[in-house]
């Protein structure tokens, strides 16, 4: 073989290794910039939707079989979860449907109109359901995604999550600044005078701040534990951290600001361990043998505080810039009690009472509301989600729904506990379970409040980073000859 055909079977082979590392964080970006609103409404839907299944079909055509092993049992439960969406549109003879719970309001009705023996589906509302059915197409495209990244891609996949949170962030700003009616708002029912980034609702682009600073943090971590040190890398990661959190409060969302304000905590334990036990591992002709020595580890240590001080001025900026705005605003100044979502709470909680064992559908919640809907809580405005997405996935899904997600539950805290839980914290280079750990939690806490894994980037970047902590099949190990030498000269703990 010539020199000429050796150098065109090697380029083709490092732009396919390129183009394979590449696609997540394509993917990842291009849900992100279509699917952040969780509305079935969204005109950029079936677009969204049609390429989603354009990349599992790139997944699908080169997986082999590890990767099918990876994914197997994350992958089954999304397709149970398909399978009783279906059911639940599947129209039932008239006295099976009459005799399940909460169905007497619109037999009654039928029974009125003279036609007692309508075949009907469990969902009260099909339409509503079948969206929710078409919208797995975005999960199940992330994890198929997911399975062929290697180890190489996945880095890139979170610094890339990194730099679309911080560009969100920075796209919040300009929106605030625009003023209502900003063309930098991408989506037509919103949050008009918020700093909603991506996304359509300021709550969920809060969350995706303060995951993106546990992600900072992680990676940083990592930096701080390579041999050959990447000081602009290290300084980048620490602004995008700050600024991230930072902007938590100037959002305006209080679920938000707790959260950016727990992972930039977590973050910073994390970062300070890596940082003393980088310190500890130096040679002692390194370690303060002399005054100009002493004097630069004595800097150095000072260094490990700047951040807290840094954030805490960043944040006294961010509140006098932001009066009424931000979220500490909000706190002092609403009272919970007033909150629409606490004093619907009863009539919630009667709903699941009487829906719990098939559910009223997936996606019902808005219409079946409003036949429970008291008096006193009447308002021009509708209560589209139960802003609690755990009673919500009770009263909508069923006993079904829930038997699934804990069967993820379990399958998550196999796949954290299968490396062992010594040194969780302090972890090593590339142990992403403590961050899957924090994201898993953040995202638990803010589904007790609102609905954040029902907008589209959302799902994704959950699993894109759940599935971090399982190990790369030995096919998608293979990368490129540079980055394999990277990585092993690179590695310190």
């Amino acid at each position: 073989m010539s020199k000429t055909s050796q150098s065109v079977v090697a380029f083709r082979s490092q732009a396919r290794f390129a183009v394979r590392d590449r696609m997540p964080v394509l993917f990842v970006a291009f849900v992100v910039l279509l699917g952040g609103s969780s509305r079935s409404d969204v005109a950029s839907l079936p677009l969204l939707r049609g390429g989603a299944v354009l990349f599992a079909c790139w997944a699908l055509a080169g997986m082999s079989r590890d990767d099918w092993k990876c994914i197997r049992t994350p992958l089954v439960l999304l397709l149970l979860l398909a399978i009783w969406t279906a059911v639940q549109l599947i129209p039932l003879p008239p006295g099976t449907w009459q005799a399940l719970p909460g169905r007497g309001t619109v037999f009654a009705i039928d029974q009125l109109l003279g036609q007692p023996d309508v075949w009907r589906p469990i969902s009260f509302a099909p339409s509503k359901t079948w969206n929710s059915l078409l919208a797995l197409t975005v999960p199940i495209a992330a994890l198929l995604v997911a399975a062929r990244m290697s180890s190489e891609s996945q880095r890139e996949m979170m610094f890339a999550i990194v730099g679309i949170s911080t560009f969100s962030a920075l796209l919040g700003l300009i929106q605030i600044l625009s003023g209502v009616g900003s063309a930098a708002y991408f989506y037509r029912i919103t949050d008009p005078i918020s700093m909603v980034g991506l996304f359509a609702n300021r709550n969920h682009h809060a969350i995706f701040l303060a995951i993106a600073v546990l992600v900072a943090a992680t990676l940083l971590r990592d930096e701080l534990m390579r041999k050959r040190q990447r000081k602009m890398v290290q300084v980048g990661l620490i602004f995008s951290a700050l600024f991230l959190t930072a902007l938590t409060a100037l959002i305006g969302s209080r679920a938000g600001f707790a959260a950016g304000v727990a992972a930039f905590c977590l973050g910073y334990a994390v970062v300070g361990l890596a940082w003393r036990a980088g310190q500890s591992e130096l040679p002692a002709s390194k370690r303060g043998l002399s005054a100009p020595q002493a004097f630069a580890t004595r800097w150095e240590n000072a260094i490990l505080f700047a951040p807290p001080v840094l954030l805490a001025l960043a944040l006294g900026a961010t509140l006098w810039l932001g009066s009424r705005a931000s979220a500490v605003a909000r706190f002092m100044g609403e009272g919970v009690a007033d909150d629409l979502r606490v004093r619907a709470w009863p009539t919630v909680q009667s709903m699941i009472d009487l829906y719990w064992l098939t559910g009223s559908g997936f996606g019902s919640f808005a219409e079946i509301y409003k036949v429970y809907e008291p008096d006193h809580l009447l308002q021009p405005s509708y209560f589209n989600h139960a802003h609690n997405d755990w009673t919500e996935a009770v009263l909508t899904g069923g006993l079904p729904f829930v038997l699934i997600l804990f069967g993820a539950f379990v399958w998550l805290g196999r796949a954290i506990l299968a490396r062992g839980l010594r040194n969780p914290i302090k972890g090593h280079r590339g142990d992403m379970r403590l961050m899957v750990i924090a994201v898993t939690m953040l995202l638990a806490a803010a589904s007790a409040t609102d609905y954040p894994l029902r907008v589209p980037s959302m799902q994704v970047v959950a699993i894109m980073l759940l599935m971090t902590i399982i190990p790369a099949s030995p096919v998608n190990r293979i990368g490129r000859k540079t980055s394999r030498r990277s990585d092993d000269s690179g590695l310190r703990a």
